[in-house]
């Protein structure tokens, strides 16, 4: 769409955001659960205004908390008739602070403040515990040390014999097991620790659909992962957060051996100078975008909506700027699992991102993906698909699915039709749920091929209501074949009502 029409729609257009245009919103959100939003009626609420991934945050809570969180996002899905998938974010080697007195405290500019070794002291104004590493053996006098994201500064000036005396450069709230980082030391820590493992068993068990590794520092990482949930017999799919400089050095080969990608602003704004995050985000988002896996952009999305009732222009800017990009997903962290404002936050995400698809410069992102559609049969049968759906003018695109992998092809070459993934596993279903475009339908599989056609496209018709005579595309792979083996593309006409 050219620039003229766009503002030509925006300006003459009362309310250009409709209700089907919501309903069709191709970016997905993923939403952070906490004490804001995890009674039923909240989460029920939640959907309603267009979640379409729960995250559940293993830096914080119990397995107990957390498995009353998972069995009422799947209750309440379940009776609302939506595919929602979770995703289990597994807290990694992050340095965080021990417990704080009274969970907050306020620290104020210039003040002294010592850094300990955590001991199962809680924290305070005047001392801060630190987990996982040893302050003395760490920092050294003139290094600068970031809480929360960078919101909070200290910089440390003497190294005694069982703390580190520090000065706050810049004050504030400090809150329990908040982050903390030392951007001028060289921690090396393993991706997944001895808790994460723990934690993996737990979301195997229970079935998570996506799980995301923190820290991570190369492929190794990932595929260690990979080789647990495999000897485990679990098809959870593997999101690598970016959230280290030496992620960056080894981005291709994290890419290649991932499900998925998680720009985690927050701790990658503090290994790198922050003028560059921008730069790093849109690279990785077509890194991504070329290998044709998901990728979500997280950390302060909205943060001013903790408390705020609006987001900020700079917020709604930022969410439309990764829409554009080509993000798959937007990520709400605090923002819904502690803020005041969680539905109103989920509803303001899903109209910038609904009014920043308007603007999706089809045509150059094709341009970015260079020739990927000829690396696999798949994926030039998944081109192939969207092409053919331009040129007959069809009115849906459907992806017939075992694994959800005929799907996700197609979402990588972003078309411009509805597309459908329609698959009779529920695995599949839900983690469609987390990809561009793709709006999840069960069917009933059928004893042919040609039965099975029929079903799904009679589905898609159901649900759209869409008239006799509507063609529709059609991907996927034939019964016989290995599931994932995208071979087949016929398109079709819909006449069952």
């Amino acid at each position: 769409m050219g620039f003229e029409n766009v503002l030509a729609t925006l300006w003459t257009s009362k309310s250009p955001l409709d209700e089907r245009a919501l309903a069709h919103r191709h970016t997905k959100v993923v939403a952070t659960v906490g004490p804001s939003c995890r009674d039923p009626e909240k989460l029920r609420a939640l959907i309603k205004a267009g979640v379409n991934v729960f995250r559940l945050n293993f830096s914080h809570g119990s397995h107990e908390e957390h498995l009353a969180n998972l069995k009422n996002i799947r209750s309440v899905s379940a009776e609302m008739g939506a595919w929602v998938a979770i995703l289990q974010d597994l807290s990694g080697p992050k340095i965080r602070i021990s417990n704080v007195e009274g969970d907050f405290c306020p620290i104020t500019d210039g003040q002294p403040i010592e850094l300990r070794c955590a001991d199962g002291s809680l924290s305070n104004g005047s001392r801060i515990f630190v987990e996982t590493v040893n302050p003395i053996t760490t920092l050294k006098p003139g290094h600068s040390v970031l809480l929360a994201d960078g919101l909070l500064e200290l910089a440390a000036e003497e190294v005694r014999s069982d703390h580190v005396l520090c000065r706050v450069v810049k004050g504030g709230r400090i809150r329990s097991r908040v982050g903390i980082a030392f951007p001028d030391s060289d921690v090396d820590l393993p991706a997944t620790t001895k808790k994460d493992i723990v934690d993996l068993d737990w979301g195997i068990k229970n079935g998570v659909d996506y799980v995301a590794i923190s820290f991570v520092r190369s492929a190794d990482d990932v595929l260690k992962l990979r080789a647990i949930i495999n000897d485990k017999g679990s098809c959870a799919s593997i999101i690598s957060k970016i959230e280290r400089r030496a992620a960056l050095e080894n981005i291709e080969e994290i890419v290649e051996a991932s499900d998925g990608l998680m720009v985690a602003r927050g701790d990658l704004g503090l290994e790198v100078p922050l003028e560059q995050l921008p730069m790093l985000q849109r690279r990785l988002i077509e890194e991504a975008n070329f290998r044709g896996i998901p990728v979500i952009v997280a950390t302060q999305m909205m943060h001013s909506m903790i408390t705020s009732v609006r987001p900020t222009r700079a917020e709604v800017s930022d969410i439309a700027s990764a829409v554009m990009s080509g993000a798959d997903a937007v990520m709400l962290s605090d923002e819904t699992a502690i803020g005041e404002h969680p539905e109103a936050c989920v509803r303001y995400i899903s109209r910038v991102a609904v009014a920043a698809e308007q603007t999706f410069a089809f045509e150059e992102y094709k341009l970015r993906l260079r020739n990927s559609d000829t690396y696999t049969v798949p994926d030039a049968i998944a081109y192939a698909a969207c092409a053919a759906a331009i040129k007959t003018s069809a009115g849906a695109l459907i992806a017939c699915t075992e694994t959800g992998t005929s799907a996700r092809l197609v979402a990588k070459y972003r078309p411009q039709q509805p597309l459908y993934g329609v698959s009779r596993k529920e695995t599949a279903l839900r983690k469609m749920a987390l990809y561009w475009g793709v709006h999840p339908i069960s069917f009933e599989s059928g004893e042919t091929h040609r039965d099975e056609i029929d079903t799904a496209l009679k589905a898609v018709q159901d649900r759209e209501g869409l008239p006799n005579g509507t063609r529709a595309v059609i991907t996927g792979g034939r019964p016989t074949r290995t599931p994932g083996s995208t071979s087949v593309l016929e398109v079709r006409e819909m006449n069952f009502k």
